[in-house]
């Protein structure tokens, strides 16, 4: 069986992802499997997804803790303490991770026990779709080619598949086949061999015991605690103002839907990058246009 894990963003595609190679991988001729995990946060927040493929029937179920391929959507995951993309990264393990640095620079920063993939998804998805952060079909293709199994064809007609089944056609659909055409090309093939399976027993279950209501129920009781959560950490893009320009008109003030724009003691307004989720309303509305758009990155 092998086993692919997808890291991303709400938004960027991440379960879409694992749908097109879950399907090209079915239409190579193998069992597939493919869901996402995540809960009821917004775009920009992590989420991960799973696809499993396999000769036989797959009777494993659940998250994958020990992946083959790890698909990193957004290199500034990389250091959440929550998303933790590579928790479970073994020596094996093939890594790609859609990043502005090249590989060995990501290997040398991160530690990392091999050499990853590295290409700069945003940028091609950018040039072909118009669109940086829609990464779908550019994480399946990086997926397909890594595991070296799936050929062109195949990915193709399940790109079609899965986008049509969408409600997108026509030049939509030719302008992915044409991203994932490029990337395919970009990356060598991998020959992965499959890991031996562990033998179940009774070691390996978990006993699940009954816990009282409060226990097992999702119920924050600790008051005030909103402050806590870093949603800094959700931007794909950031805003940053250009003091300059800014006429200390408070407009990006009044539209913040988080409160994450501040007044500071010179009238002008601070942004909290704390928990700035990278709406973008404050750029939409500057009437002067004083704030602009950056790309968030990883930087060192």
């Amino acid at each position: 069986m092998f086993r692919i894990r997808f890291h991303g963003r709400g938004g960027q595609g991440i379960k879409t992802a694992s749908q097109i190679l879950g399907t090209a991988g079915f239409l190579s001729g193998y069992q597939a499997q493919d869901f996402p995990l995540y809960g009821a946060e917004r775009r920009g927040a992590p989420i991960v997804a799973f696809t499993r493929l396999a000769n036989e029937s797959i009777l494993e179920r659940g998250a994958i803790s020990r992946p083959d391929v790890l698909l990193i959507g957004d290199e500034t995951l990389i250091e959440d303490p929550i998303a933790a993309p590579f928790a479970g990264a073994e020596a094996t393990t093939r890594i790609f991770i859609n990043s502005t640095h090249d590989a060995k620079a990501l290997k040398e920063h991160f530690h990392l026990l091999s050499l990853p993939v590295a290409v700069d998804l945003m940028e091609l998805c950018l040039r072909h779709l118009k669109k940086g952060n829609i990464l779908s079909t550019a994480l399946a293709a990086a997926g397909a080619r890594m595991l070296g199994f799936i050929d062109r064809p195949k990915l193709q007609e399940a790109i079609e598949i899965e986008l049509e089944q969408q409600g997108f056609e026509g030049e939509v659909v030719q302008k992915n086949l044409e991203l994932a055409d490029e990337i395919f090309d970009a990356i060598s093939p991998s020959s992965l061999m499959e890991r031996e399976e562990e033998p179940l027993s009774p070691a390996n279950l978990a006993k699940v015991e009954q816990e009282e209501g409060a226990s097992g129920m999702p119920l924050i009781l600790h008051p005030a605690n909103m402050a806590l959560r870093k949603t800094g950490n959700w931007r794909v893009n950031r805003p940053e103002i250009d003091y300059e320009h800014c006429n200390a008109c408070w407009i990006c003030f009044a539209r913040c839907p988080d409160g994450a724009m501040g007044i500071g003691p010179d009238g002008k307004p601070r942004i909290d990058y704390d928990h700035c989720k990278g709406c973008l309303i404050c750029a939409e509305e500057c009437p002067s246009h004083a704030i602009k758009v950056v790309r968030e990155v990883t930087s060192w």
